[in-house]
């Protein structure tokens, strides 16, 4: 570690160390407790009344208990408790914790940083490498995952159980994890038994009327802007009045930081609707815990579930030629507008039902506000969005004839299509002509009408590891000789009038792509993909297993993927990866309805759900095959 570096952190680690090591303020920041109107439509920002304490709170009390009596025993990492363990989960963590390279980040100068064991299960076949998918084919293999509050850092460790003994780590900066239940709970506390939350309602919530407590979001000029501090957002929705109050938590200072109110957009959504069981044991073991193979017209590949990146689609081939070596979406960006910024205080990050909610400022006193939706498995995943039934394989039909097939995984939250719930789908089409299209799907309904949407497509499409990706400037395709991203304005001159990108091999001239971005022409309703597309040269760390949360939700000019080009590497003659990103934008005008879903009764006098779904992702097609046009 460079010695300025040590310098920083010693300064950091000795201002905020308090009682044995105890990496916490115990007292908040004074701030003003006067509510803001945001707009016409009522929204409003709240900060919390001065002296507000959270310490007295049951949950948080014994969390500091624990950490203090942790650091007493000259440990360093809080351990998940015994009721989120199964019992081969206790033996992975406690080899874990015996591990020198995965404690290697827990100390400075003798003191102690605070950690938290995050996750531990079983091992999803999407952390592993082709190594150590051949290790653990006939073994357990867990995974063990820790955050690092004061670096701002995880760390991930692959148990070997049969050996006891960690096969692998690997540390992942500035990257936070999904959190533990016991983080979850506290979100909850902090936010039920809040003044400020418990004088906005009216009333004493219950548990209840609590959802999304385990989503992550941030905030701009706030320690959340970079994720600098864990930070989720519950909600506490209110379909008569329509709308819904966020409460943003700061896990890193476990205290509420601000509190906002969101109109919900008009619904007729009954007040309770059953949770689905979604924890689906048929499911973890069938598409969670190892690979399914499907081949048809030509086709061949792998699918999975992974964690947190939705279905992955994986080892591609046509007529036995390499296509791609894996393709899935990683994440869902979910920003909100609102005004307000002037008299907004982004000093501390905000959470909000467990989900970390982002803040950032803008021009003409606006801000941005919202979530990194991720999508993942339905057991001992703490994905928010997760999967409901397996994967399903269907037919494409056009002009009553059989083209080609999809594979469609849906993911919901368990309340959809109540506010703030969110529905995706993934969906690969795969043609009998070579085509393929990469699809995200939302289906609403979220906790506005006023949402940007950004899925982030990572396509690595592998035409034998020695590729060029080029863009349309109107006259002739132009190859990238580095690393770099380009943004269309969806007006672009296209090659045939369909093509922006191209991407082929040079190895083999009979294989390549050319990539024909979404403009509305696949008739699905779409309005565009309106994409920023990066491409980056491969390299296994940067989401070829699964990946952890990407980027800013609210940043409307970064998408994640900035940080695989920033040293702009040769990608000539390299194998590359594609990211690419459309930008959705809501809508729930009345006759003008897109990425929104509301419950209805109908003619029987029966609850209905009405959708109108919002499509993206660009179509492949085989170079020679538009070349023999």
């Amino acid at each position: 570690m460079k010695s300025e570096i040590k310098l920083a952190l010693s300064v950091l680690v000795a201002g905020i160390i308090g009682l044995g090591g105890l990496y916490y303020y115990k007292k908040g920041r004074d701030i003003n407790s006067h509510p803001v109107a945001l707009d016409s439509f009522d929204k409003k920002i709240i900060l919390p009344q001065i002296g507000d304490e959270y310490d007295d709170i049951e949950e948080v009390r014994e969390y500091l208990e624990d950490l203090e009596e942790l650091y007493s025993q000259g440990k360093s990492v809080l351990p998940l408790e015994p009721d989120e363990l199964d019992e081969d989960g206790e033996i992975a963590q406690e080899i874990a914790l015996n591990d020198a390279e995965f404690l290697a980040d827990t100390t400075l100068n003798g003191k102690p940083l605070h950690n938290d064991i995050m996750k531990v299960q079983r091992a999803p076949i999407a952390m592993l490498d082709d190594k150590l998918k051949e290790l653990c084919k006939d073994r357990k293999c867990y995974v063990v995952e820790k955050y690092n509050f004061a670096l701002n850092s995880t760390t991930r460790a692959i148990v070997d159980l049969k050996e006891r003994r960690v096969v692998r780590v690997r540390r992942y900066d500035k990257m936070q994890p999904d959190i533990s239940n016991r983080l979850t709970q506290i979100a909850k506390a902090i936010a039920l038994k809040s003044p400020t939350i418990i004088k906005e309602l009216g009333h004493r919530p219950t548990a209840r009327e609590l959802s999304m407590a385990n989503v992550r979001t941030n905030l701009k000029e706030s320690p959340c802007e970079d994720k600098e501090h864990l930070c989720v957002a519950p909600t506490f929705p209110d379909h008569q009045k329509q709308q819904a109050l966020w409460a943003i938590v700061d896990l890193t200072k476990l205290r509420l930081v601000a509190a906002k109110w969101a109109g919900l957009g008009k619904t007729y959504t009954p007040a309770c609707i059953d949770e689905r069981t979604l924890q689906n044991r048929y499911i973890m073991e069938e598409f969670c815990q190892k690979d399914n193979n499907y081949s048809k017209d030509g086709w061949e590949f792998k699918y999975h579930l992974t964690s947190s990146d939705g279905l992955e689609i994986r080892d591609l081939k046509f007529n036995g030629k390499n296509i791609a070596r894996s393709l899935k979406v990683v994440d869902w960006h979910v920003a909100y507008k609102a005004k307000g910024a002037d008299n907004l205080d982004t000093s501390t990050p905000l959470v909000i039902e467990g989900r970390r909610v982002e803040v950032v400022k803008g021009e003409n006193d606006e801000y941005m506000f919202g979530y990194n939706d991720a999508m993942g498995c339905p057991m001992f995943s703490t994905s928010v969005v997760l999967a409901f039934n397996g994967p399903q394989i269907g037919s494409i039909i056009e002009n009553n004839k059989e083209v080609g097939f999809y594979i469609l995984q849906d993911f919901r939250n368990p309340k959809w299509p109540m506010a703030c719930n969110y529905r995706y789908q993934n969906r690969f089409e795969f043609y009998k002509d070579g085509s393929f299209r990469v699809v995200a799907i939302n289906l609403g309904r979220g906790c506005g009408d006023r949402a940007i949407y950004r899925p982030v497509m990572r396509l690595d499409v592998n035409l034998d590891n020695h590729e060029e990706f080029a863009i349309y400037d109107g006259e002739e395709f132009r190859a990238l000789d580095i690393e770099g991203n380009y943004t269309s304005t969806g007006k672009e001159k296209m090659y045939k009038d369909r093509f922006l990108y191209r991407i082929r091999s040079l190895e083999d001239e009979e294989l390549g792509f050319y990539i024909e971005p979404n403009r509305g022409q696949f008739g699905d309703g779409s309005r565009g993909d309106n994409e920023r597309v990066y491409v980056s040269k491969f390299k296994p760390q940067e989401g070829d297993e699964d990946m952890l949360t990407l980027g800013s939700c609210c940043k409307l000019d970064e998408d994640g993927p900035e940080r695989f080009i920033e040293d702009k590497e040769v990608i000539e003659n390299e194998h590359i990866v594609i990211w690419y990103v459309p930008r959705i934008y809501n809508d729930n005008r009345e006759g003008q309805e897109y990425c929104w879903a509301d419950s209805d009764i109908d003619e029987y006098g029966n609850p209905s759900v009405k959708i109108w779904p919002c499509i993206v992702g660009p179509k492949f097609v085989p170079i020679k095959n538009v070349d023999r046009e």
